[in-house]
């Protein structure tokens, strides 16, 4: 009993110290008291931005936080991670008993859990080492990443974002101070700044490769002299806002490096890195995460913020992109396939809306590009959202060279304008690829390519030339202008009909081909339409909308092996073998319960002298459990904590000719009198536990977010024998098992 006691304190324990400490934002009544002189605390151009975009200097939101509010918390705090000016809170790390104390001090306005954690959204990175002259294949990928925007029209007017600053905020930047790709900024003094939030230095040449991938799909050249981006002539910041693993304090970083930015002259930052499914529901990324507050803040400034919208497009529990991108003044960019001809969604790129109906993705830019390998000072390619976002800043900074006198809003919205199939839009695309000819002034009017045609039962697209390798883009607009499905097909040569009663009274169609649009409302009587957009995806020719799951309990399969420890009287490596069901809700922190079947198999030892034979245990138990999860999403582990408990459907023993009996003194003695009284013992196998119950422990790793593997461990407070007392001295066997598990996400 004081072992069990013993072993449940020891889980208890650890549970709690998991718990011990939370990641907070600490938020402040007011800024009295402080003291600020925009013209010694911004950088010159961060000034003539202000006065171009008409923000105010003096806005309370550039004042400093009041340093004796700053001081009283630390007091409570085991740790400060940084302070945000524009949201007039500091990041902290303490208990939860200290933080309800905080939030009695009078000038906190209130304290609020981060539970945000910040993801690099890249989903595949080859790092080969490789040149274009060996992989002229490799090479395509680079000159096509630049030619889908027709960015040779601001090559020939040598426009490379000169006069613009970029601040690229990532997770580190390996080699760039060295790699071949950025030896013209380095030559040409174009890094100004860097700053590593993490470790309050200035160092960020380190740590994650993913920054220097992205920074060579912004103002990258390879060995042969191409271009990897197109804004080879621009100023850059250089933030290390990201760390791997850390599951809280990202979005403090994201802040101040926001923040940073706007002091050091930056006209756009790109953001390749968001907070989603990890943390946070669907319902969350409607623009209102402190990181979405804090881009609108630096958009209001006269910064282009561009976002990745996500990697969470193949998982059909997450119908949204995710933050910042889901704020209203951030440019937010999707993936598509890397080919010129064909126009398809990558599977991997988040689709919008966002969860209040707004349009998300804004636009959209190659998934997989050619990007500087800081391994090796060559160039692979890699997957990921991560780069149609840099790739789209480098597009923003050469259109904002053209027109310096256009704020970032009003860029911002003449980016989309110039997209491929503005003004048409959907959730998985936008506006489309925005396109330099726009900015230079070489775009010719789209002719137009169809006709929409009323007809008795619907409405006909009519196509009078078919036009190879190009796409029909349509979809249906309700009434307070959310999308309630839109599809992409091939037409033929009669065009199609779209009949009313499969679209209902009271919306619009909205239709795109070859650069063409035209709308027309639908006028039927049918109403099958009724579905929000967030619940469906639209995928292939066949025109039919599929849904998808709903947010919520998430169901995995699992199959467990593993070994019984045995003890003096039980072999070890006694076999166990599982499977079930398990139901999980929540992101990070998930709670959980789930059900199976197991098959327990303990074999007896010889070593009483007097077995010829051994002895058998079996059961078949159906077992319920409880559990919490902690999902380190950062490193793909999954560490969980619960409880068993299970009835025996079948218990049986097996007796071989001759078994080991004890007499009074613990003493061998000769079975055969016994053998009327083992018979009615085991007469419905009286001497095993009806029931079992225990703790469990279990370690995981996710591949491809479709399957865990890991190994766990069980303890049995329980016992499995209770009578005879003499059968084999009354010994359990050992309460630790130890073995694999497989789980399987469908």
């Amino acid at each position: 009993m004081k072992k069990h006691l013993l072993t449940a304190i020891i889980v208890l324990l650890t549970a709690a110290g998991m718990a011990q400490e939370n990641c907070y934002w600490v938020f402040f009544t007011d800024k009295n008291n402080t003291q600020f002189d925009p013209y010694t605390y911004f950088d010159a151009k961060a000034i003539e931005r202000y006065q171009k975009c008409g923000a105010d200097l003096y806005d309370i939101s550039n004042y400093p936080l009041n340093n004796e509010y700053i001081n009283t918390v630390d007091g409570y705090a085991t740790e400060v991670y940084g302070e945000s000016r524009w949201l007039n809170a500091i990041g902290i790390s303490t208990t939860p008993e200290n933080a309800m104390l905080i939030e009695q001090l009078p000038y906190v306005a209130k304290i609020q859990e981060i539970v945000s954690n910040g993801t690099l959204a890249s989903t595949e990175t080859s790092l080969q080492g490789t040149s274009t002259a060996e992989h002229p294949e490799t090479a395509e990928i680079l000159t096509d990443q630049l030619k889908r925007f027709g960015g040779q029209h601001f090559v020939d007017k040598g426009i490379d974002g000169k006069g613009l600053r970029i601040c690229v905020m990532d997770g580190g930047f390996p080699s760039v101070n060295t790699h071949p790709a950025f030896k013209h900024l380095r030559d040409n003094h174009q890094i100004l700044k860097t700053y590593n939030f993490p470790n309050k230095k200035e160092d960020v040449y380190g740590w994650s490769t993913h920054g220097t991938m992205v920074l060579s799909c912004i103002a990258g050249i390879n060995e042969e002299g191409q271009k990897m981006g197109l804004a080879t002539g621009a100023e850059f910041l250089l933030a290390r806002t990201e760390i791997d693993p850390e599951p809280f304090i990202e979005e403090v970083w994201w802040a101040q490096g926001a923040e940073w930015a706007d002091k050091n002259g930056a006209d756009i930052i790109n953001s390749s890195l968001g907070y989603g499914k990890d943390r946070h529901w669907t319902k969350d990324m409607d623009g209102t995460s402190y990181v979405a507050k804090a881009a609108n803040k630096a958009a209001e400034k006269g910064i282009l913020i561009c976002n990745s919208a996500g990697n969470e497009g193949d998982d059909s529990r997450w119908m949204t992109i995710i933050t910042p991108a889901d704020a209203e003044n951030v440019l937010t960019v999707g993936g598509i396939e890397d080919d010129l001809e064909d126009y398809d969604h990558i599977d991997f790129s988040s689709y919008g809306p966002t969860a209040d109906k707004r349009l998300k993705p804004n636009v959209v830019a190659f998934g997989h590009a050619l990007v500087a390998n800081p391994s090796n000072g060559k160039f692979t390619d890699a997957y990921g959202t991560s780069f149609s976002s840099p790739l789209t800043a480098g597009f923003a900074a050469c259109a904002w060279q053209t027109h310096r006198e256009l704020t970032a809003l009003q860029m911002k919205a003449e980016i989309e304008k110039s997209a491929d199939l503005y003004p048409y839009f959907d959730y998985a695309y936008g506006y489309g690829v925005p396109q330099a000819a726009y900015f230079t002034g070489d775009l010719k009017p789209a002719e137009r390519s169809f006709n929409l045609v009323q007809e008795k039962d619907g409405v006909r697209i009519a196509i009078p030339e078919i036009i190879e390798n190009q796409d029909v883009f349509f979809n249906i607009e309700g009434a307070d202008g959310v999308l309630l499905g839109y599809y992409k097909t091939t037409p033929d040569s009669t065009g199609f009909i779209l009949k009313n009663k499969d679209f209902g009274q009271g919306k619009k169609l909205n239709v795109c081909y070859n650069g063409f649009t035209d709308s027309c409302p639908i006028t039927g009587s049918g109403d099958k339409v009724s579905i929000s957009a967030n619940n469906l995806r639209l995928y292939g020719n066949d025109g039919t909308f599929q849904k998808v799951k709903k947010e919520g309990w998430q169901k995995t399969w699992f199959f467990q092996y593993d070994y019984n420890l045995g003890n003096d009287v039980w072999n070890g490596f006694n076999r166990h073998f599982a499977f079930g069901r398990r139901h999980f809700y929540g992101k990070t922190y998930k709670v959980g319960f789930g059900w199976g079947l197991d098959w327990n198999r303990f074999v007896a030892k010889n070593s009483l002298g007097i077995n010829d034979r051994t002895t058998t245990m079996r059961q078949m138990q159906f077992r319920l459990e409880v559990l919490q999860r902690i999902v380190f999403h950062r490193i793909g582990v999954n560490w969980d904590l619960g409880a068993y408990g299970g009835i025996n459907i079948t218990r049986r023993v097996k007796l071989y000719d001759k078994m080991a009996y004890l007499d009074a003194d613990s003493q061998p003695v000769d079975p055969a009198p016994y053998n009327e009284e083992v018979t009615t013992l085991f007469t419905g196998c009286k001497a095993m536990n009806l029931w079992e119950y225990g703790a469990t422990t279990r370690l995981s790793y996710t591949f491809s977010n479709a399957i865990n593997v890991g190994v766990y461990g069980s303890y049995r407070f329980s016992n499995i024998i209770t009578k005879p007392d003499n059968l084999i001295g009354n010994t359990n066997p050992s309460p630790w098992n130890f073995g694999i598990e497989i789980e399987i996400m469908p």
